[in-house]
């Protein structure tokens, strides 16, 4: 799979069911704060914006590497829930793989 559509699916699925994760229960359940939801989103501009520049590699690399130190930076308050965990690993080696991918 390209690192075109990597990114596309992380924007079109994998983003989204995290996001939804976020917004729907994290922040009212006190897992995760405010400030980490800022962050989060503040993480996924970066891997849009990093979309968007795909033929500037250089660019798209140093947003996407950007927005993983800002996803390692999320601490939750208490362990994820098991489905939330997969699902936010998973936003995060899919970014590494386009990094990854964008380094060949």
């Amino acid at each position: 799979m390209s690192a075109k559509d990597i990114l596309w699916r992380l924007i079109d699925n994998d983003i989204p069911l995290s996001d939804d994760d976020f917004r729907t229960y994290l922040v009212k359940d006190g897992t995760i704060t405010e400030e980490d939801l800022k962050v989060w989103n503040e993480a996924v501009k970066k891997v849009k914006e990093a979309y968007k520049k795909l033929t500037a590699t250089h660019i798209a690399v140093k947003l996407l590497n950007e927005s993983l130190n800002l996803l390692n930076s999320i601490n939750p308050k208490k362990p994820f829930p098991p489905d939330t965990k997969v699902r936010f690993e998973e936003v995060k080696q899919n970014i590494k793989k386009v990094i990854e991918e964008l380094g060949k």
